[in-house]
């Protein structure tokens, strides 16, 4: 009986580890996770309205909607822009995010009796936190995403393609 049980959380054992491990290499070796993301929704005045995601192997999408202009220091067309990034420079974003405690924050900071507020969402390797009201002031890390935003060599897609 001894041997059985031993047996049996020796294979319990194993069965664990593997479903772990093979739950972090896919995680980590997926190539469509979000490195940076950043998104703004509207307000009632002239807030900028866009969402963008860079991936970790590279590819960027940007949905952009409306008053974008200041913000990105360029214009660019409504509707989605696909560019190729350099992940390195991203990942220095992120590495700042890191570093000044970004994943450390709570996922949510928002009064919905609070009216006419935009929301930002930031997402750094798959951690998102979206700040609407009373939430820390991120707006230094905010900023540098949107000036790399402005510039790179983003490509209309073909039905935004005017």
């Amino acid at each position: 009986m001894r041997g059985v049980l031993s047996t049996w959380f020796v294979a319990l054992g194993c069965l664990a580890w593997s479903c772990g491990s093979t739950q972090d290499t896919i995680s980590s070796g997926t190539s469509d996770a979000v490195l940076v993301g950043l998104e703004r929704t509207p307000c009632h005045g002239r807030c900028p309205v866009y969402s963008l995601r860079v991936l970790s192997d590279g590819r960027a999408t940007l949905d952009v909607g409306r008053f974008c202009d200041e913000a990105f220091g360029r214009s660019l067309s409504q509707g989605r822009h696909t560019a190729q990034v350099d992940v390195g420079v991203w990942g220095l974003v992120a590495d700042e995010a890191r570093a000044m405690g970004f994943d450390t924050l709570a996922a949510r900071y928002d009064d919905p009796r609070v009216m006419d507020l935009p929301s930002t969402t930031l997402t750094i390797h798959d951690w998102s936190v979206m700040n609407r009201y009373g939430g820390p002031n991120l707006n230094e890390i905010y900023t540098r995403i949107e000036r790399l935003v402005g510039r790179m060599d983003w490509q209309a897609t073909a039905e935004d393609a005017r």
